[in-house]
């Protein structure tokens, strides 16, 4: 008895570490308070919040679902807040202009695709079940004696901390007043909820400290913030909806797994540990493979994506799909780069501008006889938006192949 007791320690202190250690950025107020707590017997209420912002997630929300799922897997209540609430006003972190608010149709439509991609990571039936809520329930019922309640917790001075606004300031371009008070709706969240930890991306660090400014002085509650890091490549632009190159983990298996064929280098191994739930063994056989052979590391990394998104049989058929229609028509080792002006270009004028297509017509025709591939995918639409930052590869007919950079 003795020994399988011990064995239960070790095999949690085991998950512990993961869930602390990896894909994690920073943790409020620290470490080790929060290690502390969860070597302890108290079951506690974690929640990650989601603006169902349009109807796909993608790659880099794999990062906060690994976390919410090791949450579940170590006994603790996980909760999911659908922000359909807060997505009618969008998040302002990271935009230069006021976003154009959603319907109530279009949110909910959302939130139901996001639970149906979520439940490859979170179980909610059966032991410990994850829970779902929207924040509508408590913050559409607020009056404006409440509102006003709320905001006098907060300073303009604290609001205009945060760099995006300054910018836009500098700029001369509009805040709106819902924009800026989003850090105060989601920050309630935490409130309503009374949770014990929160988790998000560092892009949402912000918020999640309002909440937790929120939590202390309406409930003199201690409140942990769990960050995670964001996928970004060596120059720091995101792969996301911010960036206009977010990889849908629900799309077709041989989409998703050529097109994380087609990441960065630099990003393969942060997503190998991040997005997945792979063991340590295999992140240390990467990190050799990447500098080996990084077509190889990237074909285990998006096998290892679209198992943990879609399954076994999905993996392994777009794994046999890309090595018959990708390795088996040897594209050529070294592959001519054009560069891009601008962050997203109609695929008619890569064709043009780059000397694949002599003339706009032409460019349409090859497009739309379809005899042009943008990441091993029949393209033919002209105008579908090629992605710089992603760096895709065009193929026009059998032998010409582009690689986009920006």
């Amino acid at each position: 008895m003795a020994n399988s007791s011990t064995k239960a320690d070790s095999e949690k202190d085991a998950r512990i570490a993961r869930l602390i250690d990896r894909g994690t950025d920073t943790i409020y107020p620290s470490r080790e308070a929060l290690l502390k707590l969860l070597q302890g017997k108290r079951k506690l209420k974690v929640y990650l919040g989601m603006d169902p912002t349009s109807p796909d997630l993608h790659i880099g929300h794999l990062i906060v679902l690994q976390k919410m799922r090791h949450f579940q897997e170590l006994g603790h209540e996980v909760i999911l807040v659908f922000g359909d609430f807060t997505a009618r006003t969008g998040d302002p972190t990271d935009k230069q202009a006021t976003r154009k608010p959603l319907t109530k149709t279009q949110v909910v439509r959302n939130a139901r695709a996001y639970k149906r991609q979520v439940k490859a990571f979170l179980k909610f039936r059966g032991a410990n079940p994850a829970r779902v809520e929207f924040n509508s329930s408590w913050l559409e019922p607020m009056d404006f004696a409440d509102v006003a309640e709320l905001a006098q917790h907060f300073t303009v001075q604290q609001l205009l901390e945060r760099d995006m606004f300054e910018r836009r300031m500098n700029q001369n371009k509009p805040i709106s007043l819902r924009e800026f008070l989003y850090p105060l709706m989601q920050g309630y969240d935490s409130v309503a909820l009374n949770v014990d930890v929160e988790v998000g991306a560092t892009d949402q660090t912000y918020n999640m400290l309002q909440g937790r400014k929120l939590l202390k002085e309406y409930k003199d509650k201690e409140k942990f913030v769990l960050t995670v890091p964001l996928l970004a490549d060596a120059k720091g632009v995101k792969i996301g909806k911010t960036e206009g190159n977010a990889i849908a983990i629900a799309g077709k298996p041989q989409e998703l797994y050529g097109q994380i064929m087609h990441l960065p280098d630099e990003v393969v191994m942060p997503a190998f540990e991040w997005c997945t739930s792979q063991p340590a063994e295999a992140t240390d056989e990467l990190k050799r493979l990447v500098k080996e052979n990084p077509r190889d590391a990237k074909m285990r990394l998006a096998k290892a994506i679209v198992l943990e998104t879609q399954g076994k049989d999905a993996a392994e058929k777009a794994e046999r799909a890309f090595v018959r229609v990708f390795q088996k028509k040897e594209a050529p080792k070294s592959i001519p780069a054009w560069r891009a002006e601008a962050l997203a270009v109609p695929l008619w004028k890569v064709l043009k501008e780059s000397g694949l297509a002599r003339s706009s017509s032409e460019a349409h025709r090859l497009i739309q006889q379809g005899g042009v591939q943008v990441n091993d995918i029949v393209q033919t639409d002209p105008n579908v938006s090629v992605v710089a930052s992603a760096y895709p590869v065009i193929r026009v007919g059998k032998r010409r192949f582009l690689k986009v950079t920006r």
